[in-house]
């Protein structure tokens, strides 16, 4: 006697769900033994799905991340609004967005004066501290005279070996010279 999915009580779906389900369990979850009958748990496939499985984790978490939370978090940065405050708490000065405070904080950094060590007076408190420049002049010097001293090393040591290589070939020849002119004689 045949039987169909729907005497059963099921749909063909659903039958093909179960199977999946099944498949995958067993798979997942049961022993693999390998060629000497000891159980291994680092099977080939078992190391495939495992794999497959967390890239697929991290991939809905990514999209979920990128859809919902980064927007949120970018609205909540832009909406952000800061204003300092005196020593009791109250409000002085023009409130600013956090994109206006941080560009404000910029400039001032980079304007802020420092000695000829890139240091603040306030980061500077054992020597007579004196102003040198702002910190953007500083940070200039400091890339030109790295760019320059590591162009100087790089012309000297090519210098060098050019100079050690020919004083080699030059006294190469001169050996040469000296070896055929020496005529070394056994006299018995």
């Amino acid at each position: 006697m045949e039987f169909t999915c729907e005497q059963l009580g099921i749909s063909k779906e659903e039958l093909q769900n179960r199977v999946v389900e099944g498949i995958c369990e067993k798979i997942l979850y049961s022993k693999v033994y390998d060629e000497d009958g000891e159980w291994d748990d680092n099977s080939e496939i078992n190391k495939q799905l495992q794999k497959a499985i967390a890239k697929r984790i991290n991939e809905n978490v990514s999209a979920i991340g990128e859809k919902h939370i980064l927007p949120r978090i970018d609205s909540m940065i832009e909406g952000l609004v800061l204003q300092k405050t005196n020593q009791w708490g109250e409000k002085v000065g023009a409130p600013k967005t956090f994109v206006e405070y941080m560009v404000d904080r910029a400039e001032n950094f980079i304007r802020e004066p420092v000695n000829h060590l890139g240091k603040t007076k306030e980061q500077d408190t054992y020597s007579s501290w004196s102003q040198s420049g702002t910190r953007i002049e500083y940070l200039i010097n400091s890339h030109l005279q790295y760019s320059i001293t590591v162009a100087v090393k790089n012309m000297l040591n090519d210098a060098n070996k050019n100079i050690t290589e020919g004083m080699e070939a030059a006294i190469k020849i001169k050996l040469g010279e000296l070896q055929k002119r020496l005529k070394i004689s056994a006299k018995a």
